[in-house]
């Protein structure tokens, strides 16, 4: 099987929104570490939403979660801040966060 067959077989790619990605990446570069709640709360998504972003993370090895639901971030996730992140800030010009009312 050629990689192109292979690629048409397999399932489609999640689609994800980078900028949230990175309002994600800085909450935890800021607090460090914080739970599942207060990591919706902070990075201004909806619990529910938040989730496939924490289980595509943890597949990539961006973030760790511990037994209590505890996320921090990797070193991978530390350097995926300084190159995404970054980017944002010097082209976009910052993460927005959206209001929370």
């Amino acid at each position: 099987m050629s990689s192109e067959e292979k690629r048409s077989s397999e399932k489609p790619a999640q689609r994800l929104d980078l900028y949230v990605i990175a309002r994600i990446i800085v909450v935890l570069k800021e607090k460090g570490s914080i739970n599942k709640t207060n990591l919706a709360t902070t990075a201004g998504l909806a619990y529910d939403k938040l989730g496939k972003y924490i289980s595509w993370m943890l597949e990539k090895k961006l973030i760790n979660s511990d037994e209590n639901g505890i996320i921090t971030l990797t070193g991978e996730g530390t350097r995926s801040y300084e190159e995404l992140v970054k980017w944002i800030m010097r082209y976009i010009g910052r993460v927005r966060f959206p209001k929370i009312s």
